[in-house]
């Protein structure tokens, strides 16, 4: 019988831990380096053709458009499963593999492709609520579905219900979950600072940012992760490969 990953005791734990196993496991970050650089090598001439002003201009352009949201989607979902599903192979044997990230991707695409297409959902929502909501819908939609991927990737969690799974999972913790959170979108903020400054040092400076900004995503991945195998219990979210009672 396949083994549940083990998780942290509280969230302190699961962000000490979480740096642990990016120290050791700093392969993590590679496979959103390359695929961001294949992406953008992609969408690169793809630009000067999303601008036309006559007929067939216009058809090039929507084609164009057409060709760059589909390279985009497809990066994104490579990416998720590569981080989301070595992250929980990093908690479940304490070191991952470029394998790990094949596997889920070839296990759980499906699932994250619909899980980005309910989180893209919610957040057009969210982002028309915005404005009378003071930003707060946006703030809850953040809140609220944190551990979407996590749940369709190492969860296993098929069509919308990942999305569900996240928004019980929050409901139910929020003391966790709220620091998660907070300490989460702080620690972006800063890696988004020192990855801006590094993009005015010619040369080196941009690759470096890169490399800080991927690394900053795969240790945010590691806590979330970490975060969802402590809390699905608590939840009662049925780990992968168990259906939910009746």
């Amino acid at each position: 019988m396949e083994t549940a990953p083990k998780a942290p005791k509280d969230v302190e734990s699961a962000f000490s831990r979480s740096w642990e196993l990016l120290t050791s496991n700093w392969v993590i970050i590679v496979p959103g380096l390359i695929i961001g650089f294949v992406v953008g090598a992609i969408n690169y001439p793809l630009l000067p053709q999303t601008e036309g002003y006559s007929v067939g201009g216009a058809l090039t352009a929507f084609s164009a458009g057409v060709v760059s949201v589909l390279v985009n989607v497809v990066g994104a979902i490579l990416s998720m499963c590569y981080m989301v599903g070595m992250a929980g192979a990093a908690w479940d044997r304490g070191k991952t593999t470029f394998a790990d990230g094949s596997l889920a991707f070839q296990r759980d695409a499906g699932n994250a492709l619909t899980a980005l297409i309910g989180m893209v959902v919610a957040g057009v929502i969210a982002a028309v609520l915005a404005l009378p909501t003071l930003l707060i819908s946006i703030l809850l939609w953040f809140y609220f579905f944190v551990y979407t991927f996590p749940a369709a990737i190492v969860g296993e969690r098929p069509g919308f219900a990942a999305l569900i799974d996240s928004f019980r999972i929050a409901s139910r913790r929020v003391g966790p979950t709220l620091i998660l959170v907070v300490l989460t979108c702080v620690i972006f903020a800063i890696g988004a600072v020192i990855a801006g400054i590094l993009r005015f040092v010619p040369f080196l400076g941009p690759i470096v940012g890169a490399m800080i900004s991927q690394a900053v995503l795969a240790y945010v991945t590691l806590v979330v992760v970490g975060e969802y195998l402590a809390l699905r219990d608590v939840a009662a979210v049925p780990p992968a490969g168990v259906p939910p009672s009746a």
